[in-house]
């Protein structure tokens, strides 16, 4: 399994049924967990703040907005220019899941423009996702 599809189960809206996460791998999660204390030990994020998005409780606070783009970038879904591959992304999902994801993805990319700064662009895209389908979004 590729970094970049193990980072994707950290940062896509990921569906299975209301709010269940999906069962890893100790390996999976062990990679995640890097990840994850790798972006908090660089934004400096509240664990409250990351648990709170999965309720839709998207706190306005600038460490959350950048441990979300730290994520697309600890993944390497980022170009060198700061633009998220969301094609990528979408490649990237378990099949079963490729419609709804690519659907909602597609519902909220639109929300990733340059007049923003790369936390806010990331931020948005993760909000609009939640707000399009909740019981199919998680953060970790």
């Amino acid at each position: 399994m590729s970094a970049s599809l193990l980072i994707f189960l950290i940062v896509i809206p990921f569906g299975y049924g209301a709010k269940e996460k999906p069962e890893l791998s100790d390996e999976i999660k062990e990679i995640i967990g890097h990840v994850h204390n790798e972006c908090v030990s660089q934004t400096g994020v509240a664990e409250e703040d990351i648990a709170n998005c999965e309720n839709g409780i998207f706190k306005e606070d600038n460490k959350l907005k950048c441990y979300m783009f730290c994520l697309l970038e600890e993944g390497s879904l980022v170009d060198d220019e700061e633009n998220v591959d969301y094609d990528m992304m979408i490649s990237l999902i378990p099949e079963q899941y490729t419609d709804r994801v690519s659907k909602m993805i597609s519902s909220c990319k639109h929300l990733d423009t340059k007049d923003k700064n790369k936390c806010q662009r990331a931020f948005d895209v993760h909000k609009c996702s939640y707000e399009r389908d909740p019981n199919f979004y998680f953060l970790f």
